[in-house]
């Protein structure tokens, strides 16, 4: 590990981390991170220190190869967060109950090490509308971790999001894909139609993680 790119490959493969998760963290393109682990270009004095951040290391061993790194099992933990598993009909509402769910005795919690906001929350999907054989699916009974601080619905286009559609009590998943003026909530799995939605639908949140149980 003689440069600064194989110091930030190798720790970053050492954290089970991805390239995009670096990324998001530092806040650059995954493209930035190949670069910099390539030794192509070097982080700037900002990303550097996000870097350093992200990594539990040094700058100095990111830079020289000098100085500590934390053990991975104590990153890993420290990135670990505990998000409520709620229904879909509290998903449909979640900005009402957000202040109720923290004080629930019978709440079940979820971990995960997806970047999500302190409101994120966790649900199980129901039904196959998301199932498919290409290379995502979301079949029924898996996990999903959601994040409703997205920003802006076009920074939600083309990603898998829960939404509220046509006043309905519940909420329900699907892939975002905008149009020109056209706006539809598309099922992976294509015996489902897609649904075209207007200004009355309501973007719950963002979706950062699947999990799913092989049992």
């Amino acid at each position: 590990m003689n440069t600064v790119g194989s110091r930030v490959k190798f720790r970053r493969r050492q954290l089970k981390m991805t390239q995009k998760d670096v990324a998001e963290y530092v806040g650059v393109s995954a493209s930035a991170v190949t670069q910099w682990e390539n030794d192509a270009t070097v982080p700037s004095s900002e990303s550097l220190l996000k870097l350093a951040t992200v990594l539990q290391s040094s700058p100095d061993w990111l830079l020289k190869g000098q100085g500590e790194i934390d053990a991975p099992s104590r990153i890993n933990a420290g990135r670990s967060k505990s998000v409520p598993l709620i229904s879909w009909v509290q998903a449909g509402a979640w900005t009402d109950v957000i202040s109720d769910k923290l004080t629930a005795s019978n709440t079940e919690w979820i971990e995960t090490t997806a970047k999500v906001s302190d409101n994120s929350f966790a649900l199980k999907v129901k039904g196959a509308s998301m199932t498919s054989t290409g290379a995502l699916s979301i079949p029924d009974g898996s996990i999903v971790i959601v994040d409703p601080e997205f920003g802006f619905i076009d920074e939600a286009n083309g990603r898998i999001v829960v939404a509220q559609v046509d006043g309905s009590s519940q909420a329900t998943i699907k892939k975002l894909e905008i149009d020109g003026p056209n706006h539809y909530l598309m099922p992976l799995n294509p015996d489902f139609k897609p649904i075209l939605i207007d200004s009355s639908c309501k973007l719950v949140g963002v979706v950062k993680q699947i999990i799913i149980d092989f049992h």
